[in-house]
């Protein structure tokens, strides 16, 4: 008993040590200067703030090691992965709280411009409410594409952008075609065809985001749209034509190579026609087109059908081509 006793007195008789304080909850300014970081504009959704954060002072872009950040509650909730880019990309926050699927939750997109001799841009969607989940990842290539666009009667926005998966392939890539693409945020982590606002009525009718407002007020749309004209249609056909006259005069079949069609643009032009069908849902269409005016099977024709498929095959739009085509079907 005389035991427990001095037991007690002994613990009654050591100092109180004090509760250690919480650490602080750092505001966004306050955690980037913690980690010799920095960024140009913090943008707040909410209890969220976003940011295209670098390392401060850097001036090389590799030592800049930019990325994207969500944070929130003195932590960062989401950032972007480096491992998925070129090192010294630059981010772009585009937009931030418009509901981009459709689903009424606010979401995101922003893009990275990787520079230098690739030079591509690549496109993201991310949710940001209920919680935070990346929805899509387009890879536009050199296209480059820009922020998601409102159509009216529409539930969710679209962007409009072009396919380079031709580049290079029947002509200079300053001189190739690239088929114009109507875009939305799909179920698969990507973005996809919007079939209704590029799946045409009827072979060579333009798509119906030609009779939009929006194709008014878009410069490069407006042309693309009038590209489907009968009389513009007429006259392409007119030339093409006589290139191939051009070509097949100069020298017999058997002698004529890939290169003679290459240099006089035929192939571009020739291409291009073909995609206006195939990128509205009538490839088998443009086929037949083919047929009327490059009739027979020479080696050049084989090689172009044959490159053409190879391109469309490699498109990050091939999946959306066939479904295109099969709900035309």
């Amino acid at each position: 008993m005389r035991v427990a006793v001095l037991a007690v007195v002994a613990s009654l008789a050591l100092p109180v040590l004090a509760a250690k304080p919480p650490e602080p909850v750092l505001d966004a300014k306050a955690w980037l200067e913690s980690q010799g970081l920095e960024s140009a504009k913090i943008e707040t959704l909410q209890d969220l703030d976003i940011m295209v954060a670098r390392v401060k002072g850097a001036t090389d872009p590799k030592a800049a090691d930019e990325r994207v950040i969500v944070f929130s509650k003195g932590k960062v909730q989401w950032q972007t992965n480096p491992k998925e880019t070129d090192p010294g990309s630059k981010w772009t926050i585009l937009s931030v709280g418009r509901d981009l699927d459709g689903d009424g939750q606010p979401d995101m997109h922003f893009s990275s411009f990787s520079g230098g001799q690739g030079c591509c841009t690549t496109h993201f969607v991310l949710k940001l409410k209920p919680k935070i989940v990346r929805l899509a990842v387009y890879s536009a290539g050199s296209v480059g594409g820009g922020d998601f666009i409102d159509i009216a009667g529409r539930k969710a926005p679209v962007m409009i952008s072009a396919d380079d998966s031709s580049a290079n392939a029947f002509a200079p890539y300053a001189n190739s075609y690239f088929p114009v693409v109507i875009l939305e945020v799909g179920q698969k982590g990507r973005l996809q065809f919007a079939r209704d606002l590029m799946q045409s009525r009827l072979p060579g009718m333009p798509p119906p985001i030609c009779a939009t407002p929006t194709a008014t007020g878009n410069p490069w749309l407006k042309e693309r749209c009038a590209e489907y004209t009968a009389a513009r249609r007429n006259e392409r056909t007119k030339q093409i034509n006589g290139r191939l006259k051009e070509i097949k005069a100069s020298r017999s079949a058997d002698k004529l190579k890939w290169e003679d069609y290459f240099e006089n643009g035929v192939l571009s032009a020739v291409s291009a026609e073909i995609n206006r069908y195939t990128y509205t849902g009538h490839g088998n269409a443009g086929m037949l087109w083919l047929e009327q005016v490059w009739p027979g099977n020479d080696a050049v024709k084989l090689k172009f059908v044959n490159t053409l498929r190879q391109t469309q095959a490699k498109s990050v739009f091939a999946d959306d081509l066939r479904a295109l085509a099969a709900d035309y079907r």
